[in-house]
């Protein structure tokens, strides 16, 4: 059961730290924030920079970019550099399956014991307990 909880957990964070997130997709994650940081809406985004509510839209929901000369205004707008706008903030937390196996083994200190009695089985009695493990 341990064995499942960590290939799962592995197969989960894996999936987790090789996703890459685009330029637009970061963009709309930093400019949707920025403007509630400001207080301000898209449709006031828009009237200031005389564009469309549309364009402010597909912006904010990731489906296209401002040109340079719009991300300047932007950003002026936002009292923000394009660096703010452009730069992934958020954290992407990778564990390890050291990590993982720390932590069932906190949440359940039975499992300290069990771990310890596998580090003195031989590679032949581990592959036949993964065998069986894996069988169930």
């Amino acid at each position: 059961m341990l064995q499942d909880v960590v290939l799962f957990e592995v197969h989960k964070t894996h999936e987790r730290s090789t996703t890459m997130k685009t330029a637009q997709e970061i963009f709309s994650y930093n400019l949707t924030n920025l403007l509630i940081a400001k207080n301000k809406s898209q449709s006031d985004l828009a009237r200031h920079l005389k564009t469309t509510p549309t364009t402010v839209s597909k912006w904010a929901l990731g489906k296209a970019m401002p040109r340079p000369a719009m991300l300047d205004r932007i950003c002026v707008y936002l009292n923000c550099t394009a660096e703010d706008l452009m730069t992934d903030h958020t954290k992407t937390v990778v564990m390890l399956p050291q990590d993982i196996i720390a932590e069932e083994i906190e949440n359940d200190p039975r499992l300290m014991r069990i771990m310890f009695y596998c580090m003195k089985m031989t590679d032949a009695e581990k592959d036949k307990l993964i065998e069986r493990l894996a069988g169930k």
